[in-house]
């Protein structure tokens, strides 16, 4: 698939966070239910990011993995729409020069309109930055340029996990599901 399917996927996630929607929300792997989270400045150039979750997160494709288009965990913006998510995608394949098999950014425009369980529609991926990513037990967590993310730090309104998947009612079809 395309680097256009993991963006459709994302910018769904957002949108709906941002829009206020109600979230539909499905059940996922522990790993993806976000208990704790934190986007801080570290410096004048750097950003810290962190989300701490239910179960160890892996570094490496699961069966739960493998059997979705996108998984990921997003900060999210809820204003504008926009988020900075880690993202694993090995069934739909490479789009990113930075650990195109393993966990990787991407900055991504969500919109409303998805189809219930979907709470957001994936609008576009608007780049993929390089971050450092770090996995240590159940926290995953980036530094990253602040000059690459789509919002300010202060901006940043939640943090949550998620899956990408089809939906025909988004204009990209492709549709984030926050986990829970």
């Amino acid at each position: 698939m395309s680097r256009l399917v993991l963006t459709a996927a994302l910018v769904s996630v957002a949108t709906a966070i941002a829009v206020g929607v109600a979230l539909a929300s499905a059940a996922g792997p522990d790993y993806l239910e976000v208990t704790s989270w934190k986007a801080t400045a570290k410096n004048g150039s750097t950003a810290k990011l962190s989300a701490t979750t239910k179960a160890a997160i892996p570094r490496h494709p699961d069966a739960f993995v493998r059997s979705n288009p996108v998984v990921g965990v997003a900060w999210a913006d809820l204003q504008t729409s926009k988020a900075f998510v880690l993202t694993i995608h090995p069934v739909i394949g490479r789009d990113s020069h930075q650990r195109p098999d393993g966990w990787h950014a991407h900055i991504v425009t969500l919109a409303g309109g998805a189809t219930a369980p979907n709470d957001f529609c994936l609008a576009g991926i608007n780049s993929s930055p390089t971050a450092g990513i770090v996995i240590k037990g159940s926290t995953i967590g980036a530094n990253v340029r602040l000059s690459t993310l789509p919002v300010p730090v202060a901006a940043v309104d939640t943090a949550v996990g998620f899956t990408v998947q089809a939906d025909a009612a988004c204009a990209s079809k492709l549709a984030v599901r926050v986990s829970t």
